[in-house]
């Protein structure tokens, strides 16, 4: 879809430089003038709107991280270390690659560690 919205864009650009080219011919022709800068405009929304689907396609981007754990593990209930409220699964996030949680209710932030197992 993107390649015909450029050949369309290119077309639309060559038949208005045209259009303008001979406007400024012997007599000048205002008509021919006026069409060639539509022209040229439909060009140019072509390409902005070809331009700016394709920003917001990338922009778009879900991301899944999976995590590898080794030997047994058990769901524990999450307490904030500080207040000691209950803490769920919408209060954890990624931040620079390291899970960390917020507590909603006295609003510390800190990361997960993992203790060793031994």
């Amino acid at each position: 879809m993107k390649i015909v919205g450029i050949i369309l864009s290119v077309i639309a650009y060559i038949f208005g430089v045209l259009f303008i080219w001979g406007a400024f011919g012997d007599p000048f022709d205002s008509s021919s003038l006026i069409i060639g800068i539509i022209m040229i405009g439909i060009g140019s929304a072509i390409m902005l709107i070809i331009t700016r689907k394709g920003k917001a396609e990338k922009a778009s981007k879900n991301v899944t991280y999976n995590i590898d754990l080794g030997g047994e593990t058990k769901a524990t209930k999450l307490t904030c270390e500080k207040c000691g409220a209950p803490l769920g699964k919408n209060d954890i996030t990624i931040v620079a690659g390291a899970p960390t949680i917020s507590c909603p209710y006295c609003g510390v932030t800190y990361q997960i560690t993992e203790e060793p197992k031994w």
